[in-house]
């Protein structure tokens, strides 16, 4: 993520992901799933800006960018892009209500949320807006939290925030990330990756996408992908790309086949979804080629298409 700051405010860029690998290795006692994935954050940024108020009521809004509604179909905004809740079902308002519990606090703040992260796409939007909210209040109240506690909140909120808050500290971006997606291992990568994405009409509720899935008897491992990604291989990254959740995922959204397999014959070296869906990503050589294959899919209106590549972040 990215921050520039002022007397009484903070303004947060924070980067939306990709699952290059999702593997589910159990069911926890929790109710929660163990298991292993490799993310990296791209640069498609959500922006959220904190101010300090007098009082201590909580303000939150949200809106599209201008050209993230652009790139919709705009008479199908909230099925292209999902709905902006601004109360307490929102992670971002949730995240400051829990930071402020934490601290012992009744500090008020004024939280502007700018998105062109598409919801419910499993493109980690709402969750590295949480991180971002979190980091945010620490600065401009003067909490003074270590990283490790603001991970430990993070955790508290959802599996993928605890990534976001660790990104500053992995040059490019990318992470082996294991438990519920808490245990965190910077993965450097050798070469930048440029990717096109789709998010179709409609979301998927991610644990909708969880009740129907299935530990399988033999997961597949990370391993051979993180091995290509520190090779360069664009092509053997292209065939070690995997996300388990992709299976039941297919049964709740025809989408998710059409989209990979639109992808594929646009001429992306490889597509998968990513997270629990519903957007999809594909691979490509370079930044002309990714250009190229999203605009055949455009045409083809699949939804918002765009292209974005990883991405170092920076938590200064």
């Amino acid at each position: 993520m990215f921050l520039k700051r002022s007397a009484e405010s903070i303004t947060v860029h924070s980067p939306a992901k990709l699952n290059l690998f999702l593997e589910l290795l159990a069911k926890r006692s929790d109710g929660f799933h163990e298991l292993e994935t490799i993310m990296t954050a791209i640069d498609v940024f959500d922006t959220l800006r904190f101010t300090a108020t007098d009082d201590a009521q909580l303000t939150l809004s949200c809106q599209f960018a201008p050209g993230a509604v652009a790139a919709a179909n705009r008479d199908e905004v909230d099925a292209t892009l999902g709905d902006l809740p601004t109360g307490p079902t929102n992670l971002v308002y949730r995240a400051v209500e829990l930071i402020r519990k934490e601290a012992g606090i009744e500090r008020g703040a004024k939280i502007e949320l700018t998105k062109r992260i598409p919801a419910a796409s499993g493109l980690g939007g709402a969750s590295s807006d949480a991180a971002a909210a979190l980091v945010a209040a620490d600065i401009v109240w003067k909490l003074g939290m270590s990283r490790s506690k603001l991970a430990e909140l993070a955790a508290q909120l959802g599996s993928d925030i605890p990534f976001f808050l660790h990104t500053g500290l992995l040059g490019n971006g990318m992470a082996h990330c294991q438990g519920r997606g808490e245990i965190i291992t910077p993965l450097p990568s050798m070469r930048r990756m440029h990717f096109v994405v789709i998010r179709p009409l409609g979301g998927l509720s991610t644990a909708d996408v969880f009740r129907r899935c299935t530990i399988p008897a033999s997961p597949l491992a990370a391993r051979d992908l993180s091995a290509s990604l520190q090779s360069g291989s664009i092509a053997d990254i292209g065939q070690r790309i995997h996300n388990r959740l992709s299976e039941p995922s297919r049964e709740l959204s025809p989408e998710i086949d059409r989209l990979t397999k639109s992808m594929v014959q646009a001429g992306a070296i490889s597509s998968q979804m990513s997270g629990s869906g519903s957007a999809c990503f594909a691979l490509c050589h370079d930044a002309r080629h990714a250009r190229n294959v999203a605009a055949k899919l455009k045409s083809r209106r699949l939804g918002v298409v765009f292209t974005a590549s990883n991405c170092g972040v920076q938590w200064n």
